[in-house]
């Protein structure tokens, strides 16, 4: 199984205000990891994509050498994903140096936590250079909990114009681009290289079975893979909480989805797709 949505980072990454902020998703605190968490809750997997993660706009740094660092210690399981904050000016300097140098794989983006507009005239060289070099990109593009992460700018409808002016980068829509998911999957549909993960939804249940669904019906289920936002959510909690969905799926008196198919979207390996093999 490959899980391609993880972090890293420790509380000293991460300002007291988003930390505090973090009760508001779960009712409890935002978890942390250290490298060692980390890769003892990835036993699991055979695969993980882990994020480095910066904002200026909210005052908290994953750095890129940080996350490199420990991808090293089994380049076989660990990709790391660069993040980089196109209000630095030095941003497309620094992807170069992370993806030529430091062996990291892809992008982490997220317009929300940065303050940007996804077609900020910033990020155009740097979808340009992902695009040309084969990066692909995971996107935060749907809400979050932070007071000053604006909103405006968080609704995966934009990633359409993304998806038009770079017709070859590889984009994964976050979270099913959570709470827009039916406009998710109207993208993912659209645009043979955009994909999206499932990671963080299961303690939702009731809005997870009704994306689930619309997934089926609009025929993307192919366009889903498995993800936890580890350590938001741990391993064992999302798998079985996404195969709880099966079981309520054949308990609805309406088409479903079945136990393969559940078990299809856990084992999706799209790594070749997304140019990471």
């Amino acid at each position: 199984m490959i899980d391609y949505h993880t972090h890293l980072g420790e509380p000293k990454h991460y300002s007291p205000a988003y930390l505090a902020e973090g009760f508001k998703m779960r009712g409890k605190p935002v978890q942390r990891t250290t490298p060692d968490e980390h890769y003892e809750a990835m036993k699991a997997v055979d695969k993980c994509i882990v994020l480095a993660f910066r904002s200026r706009h909210l005052g908290f740094n994953v750095p890129n050498e940080y996350v490199a660092e420990y991808c090293q210690r089994d380049p076989q399981k660990l990709i790391g994903f660069a993040c980089v904050d196109p209000h630095d000016y030095n941003a497309l300097d620094e992807l170069k140096e992370c993806y030529f140098n430091l062996g990291m794989k892809g992008l982490k983006t997220s317009p929300i936590y940065q303050a940007y507009d996804p077609m900020d005239e910033r990020m155009l060289r740097i979808y340009r250079f992902c695009e040309d070099n084969g990066l692909p990109i995971l996107t935060h593009q749907g809400t979050t909990f932070p007071q000053r992460a604006p909103m405006k700018w968080a609704h995966p409808e934009q990633l359409e114009q993304v998806a038009l002016a770079y017709p070859e980068l590889r984009i994964i829509i976050a979270h099913l681009g959570h709470p827009w998911e039916a406009e998710t999957i109207s993208v993912i549909r659209k645009h043979p290289n955009v994909y999206a993960d499932v990671s963080a939804l299961y303690y939702r249940p009731w809005q997870l079975y009704n994306s689930l669904m619309l997934c089926k019906e609009y025929g993307v289920w192919k366009k889903l893979i498995f993800g936890t936002d580890y350590p938001i959510c741990n391993f064992e909690d999302s798998v079985k909480g996404l195969r709880k969905m099966t079981e309520y799926a054949q308990q609805m008196p309406f088409p479903g989805f079945t136990t393969d198919d559940m078990e299809a979207l856990l084992n999706n390996d799209i790594l070749a797709q997304l140019n990471l093999t």
